[in-house]
């Protein structure tokens, strides 16, 4: 098993002209995760919000 051997390397056989059409398109898996983090955290916070911090009322 030689490290530097990458006969097998599915990315060697990609010619300059698919990298560019691929990396055209953006980063839209990324994008798509990030919103779905955003929106994640975003309902956690409105969860506690409504079920622990407002049943407590208001602190004096």
């Amino acid at each position: 098993m030689d490290p530097n051997d990458h006969s097998g390397d599915h990315y060697a056989n990609a010619s300059d002209d698919e990298v560019e059409r691929i990396v055209a398109q953006g980063p839209n898996g990324a994008i798509a995760v990030a919103g779905v983090a955003a929106v994640v955290v975003l309902a956690i916070w409105i969860g506690f919000y409504f079920l622990v911090f407002l049943p407590r009322g208001v602190i004096h």
